[in-house]
């Protein structure tokens, strides 16, 4: 069954004038939890987890979380030397800056301290 027979007919513009509501907005919307493409839907059934059963014998456990672990790192997209050496500067250049206003604030919170208690 369509969204259309369901819809209530539009109040005119006169009659949204004196009430002070602005027409609501019609139409079919997205269901929240849904993909919005077919191939979204297919990407996500393609990369769901393995499915391993648990072993009774603990150190075949072991193993199986290791090649688990081995399998999840294959699946990582490991930055290149450049954009590491470019990450780790931005990284860098932040530290200073948070360094920085932190410096300032202690500095400016102890003179104010200071001027207070006249320590």
């Amino acid at each position: 069954m369509s969204d259309e027979s369901f819809k209530k007919p539009a109040k005119p513009a006169a009659d949204l004038a004196g009430s002070g509501a602005a027409p609501r907005p019609e139409g079919k919307r997205q269901v929240a939890g849904t993909a919005s493409s077919a191939r979204a839907q297919g990407a996500s059934a393609a990369r769901s987890p393995e499915v391993v059963k648990t072993r009774k014998n603990p150190f075949a456990a072991v193993v199986d979380y290791i090649r688990g672990v081995i399998s999840e790192i294959s699946k990582v997209i490991w930055p290149t030397g450049r954009e590491l050496f470019t990450y780790t500067l931005i990284v860098l250049a932040f530290l200073i800056i948070m360094i920085g206003l932190v410096a300032g604030v202690d500095y400016l919170t102890s003179m104010g301290v200071r001027a207070v208690f006249g320590v």
